[in-house]
C-alpha cells in the first residue's frame, strides 16, 4: 500500500512551520500526538463499522460504507493463531475485535459457533448438538482477554481473523558528528495507513498543536518533493 513514511510526515511538518513562520516542534512530541490521533481515528472507524454491521441500515448504503471502512482498516486486519490450552485461548496482545474464528486440530479446520454467556448451560446440556471433540462440534465464549472453548477438553489452535491495534509510529534517528539528529529508517516505525488517511491524521495532529494549514499547503509540499526529491 502506498503511504507516507515518518520522515516525509515530519518534513511536511517542518515545511508548514516554515510557511507559517511558527516555532519548532520536536519529532518526539509531534509523533506522540500523531499516535494519539491515529488511535482515535482507528477507534472511530471501528465503532462505525460495528454500528453498521450490527444495525439494519439500507442495503446498498450500508454495504458500501462498510466496504469503505474495512478498506481503510485493512492494514490492521490480521490472520492469527493461538494455542488452545484446557479449553482456553488467550487473545493476541494487539487484539481489538474478532472478525472470524475457526478451530484447527491436526491440520483439519472446524467451524466454531460463538455464543453468549447466558447460553453456556443450555449448550452444555443440549441433547442434539452438544460440544464434542469427537464430532467436531465447538462453541466459543468471549471474555476480555481470552476465549473459552466448549468442550473444555478442546485442543489444537484457534484461528483468528481480527482487527489489531495500530502500531505506534516512530521517527527513529542517530546523531551525526555535530550531534545533530539524523533520520534513520531502520530505527523508525512506519504508518500503515493509505496516503489520504495519513494526511488526514497529520492534519488532525497539526490542529492539536495550533499549526494552521490549507489543503494547498499539502499540494505544495507534494510538488516540492517531486521537484527536489526530498523525503
Amino acid at each position: 500500500m502506498n503511504t507516507w513514511d515518518v520522515n516525509k510526515i515530519y518534513n511536511n511538518l517542518k515545511f508548514l512551520l516554515r510557511v507559517n513562520q511558527s516555532g519548532g516542534i520536536s519529532a518526539t512530541d509531534f509523533f506522540n500526538a500523531w499516535n494519539i490521533e491515529q488511535n482515535a481515528y482507528h477507534s472511530d472507524l471501528l465503532g462505525k463499522w460495528q454500528l453498521r454491521s450490527n444495525g439494519k441500515s439500507g442495503a446498498n448504503t450500508g454495504l458500501i460504507m462498510n466496504e469503505t471502512i474495512m478498506t481503510d482498516l485493512a492494514p490492521f486486519v490480521i490472520e492469527g493463531s493461538v494455542t488452545i490450552a484446557s479449553g482456553v485461548a488467550t487473545k493476541p496482545d494487539d487484539f481489538i475485535y474478532g472478525l472470524a474464528r475457526r478451530i484447527e486440530v491436526s491440520s483439519v479446520e472446524y467451524l466454531v459457533t460463538k455464543i453468549n454467556h447466558g447460553q453456556i448451560w443450555y449448550v452444555n446440556n443440549d441433547v442434539i448438538d452438544p460440544p464434542s471433540v469427537t464430532n467436531g462440534t465447538y462453541y466459543i465464549v468471549e471474555y476480555e482477554d481470552y476465549y473459552n472453548i466448549l468442550p473444555t477438553a478442546a485442543t489444537g489452535d484457534l484461528l483468528l481473523d481480527y482487527v489489531a491495534h495500530p502500531t505506534e509510529v516512530k521517527w527513529g534517528f542517530t546523531y551525526d558528528t555535530q550531534n545533530r539528529k539524523i533520520y534513520n529508517a531502520g530505527l523508525s516505525v512506519q504508518p500503515k495507513w493509505s496516503i489520504p488517511t495519513t494526511i488526514l491524521i497529520t492534519k488532525r495532529t497539526l490542529s492539536s498543536f495550533g499549526v494552521s494549514y490549507k489543503d494547498k499547503d499539502f499540494e505544495k509540499f507534494g510538488s516540492k518533493n517531486i521537484v527536489t526529491g526530498d523525503s
